[in-house]
């Protein structure tokens, strides 16, 4: 049986203390972050404009039956080491495209800045999915080609979708970087024993397959 670790291992605390009320050690609290495009906040500019999702990703949404409008947002700090997020919502979804944090900063954390975009236009228990799409991100890039993918006999990149349901693999993929974001704003958006991630997906777009993304399915307990 193929060994992962740590990812496996993160991603195992992880998904404890996501699923378990009583989990100790859980270090993600309750977020009471928020923000908003109008007015603009002193500490950060935002954008906000409306977008249709790229019919290139009709594959991998029309059985979702997720919104074609989604709203754009770009979040960055005016002052201080660089902070940024960049996503789109639509009711029921949404994707973060682009994250950076320095670590110098003492801003909130990027699950943070997920929970405070996806907030300003829609209700948070209305979430269903979160995307994190076009990862070159090193770490996550690595475990899931070079251990995940390879260990399972996948081709890397695919043409087809990968659906992981709670596993070693599963755990192995929510101890990425990627995964632990996603993860942490599970924890600060509702807390420990309330939301669930039911299955991650992992799939490749783009011309030659060159785009990896990942789907967070996002549940009741």
């Amino acid at each position: 049986m193929p060994r992962y670790s740590p990812w496996e291992e993160k991603g195992r605390s992880l998904r404890k203390w996501i699923e378990c009320y009583h989990e100790p050690g859980c270090p993600y609290p309750r977020s009471t972050f928020s923000i908003t495009c109008n007015p603009q906040p002193p500490e950060y500019s935002v954008a906000h404009e409306a977008v249709w999702l790229d019919s290139t990703w009709d594959t991998w949404i029309y059985p979702l039956d997720l919104p074609d409008e989604l709203n754009k947002i770009e979040i960055a700090n005016r002052q201080g080491p660089p902070v940024g997020w960049e996503g789109r919502t639509g009711r029921g979804v949404v994707f973060v495209d682009w994250i950076r944090r320095s670590r110098r900063s003492t801003a909130p954390y990027m699950s943070e800045f997920t929970k405070g975009a996806y907030e300003m236009d829609f209700p948070l228990n209305t979430l269903r999915y979160v995307f994190v799409t076009d990862i070159s991100e090193t770490d996550t890039v690595q475990c899931i080609r070079d251990k995940v993918y390879r260990s399972e006999g996948l081709p890397y990149p695919s043409n087809d979708q990968v659906v992981w349901t709670p596993s070693r693999e599963y755990d192995t993929l929510l101890g990425t970087t990627m995964g632990k974001i996603v993860a942490a704003f599970i924890l600060c958006a509702w807390g420990q024993g309330r939301k669930r991630i039911a299955r991650i997906v992992t799939f490749h777009d783009g011309e030659y397959l060159q785009r990896l993304n990942m789907r967070f399915d996002v549940e009741d307990i």
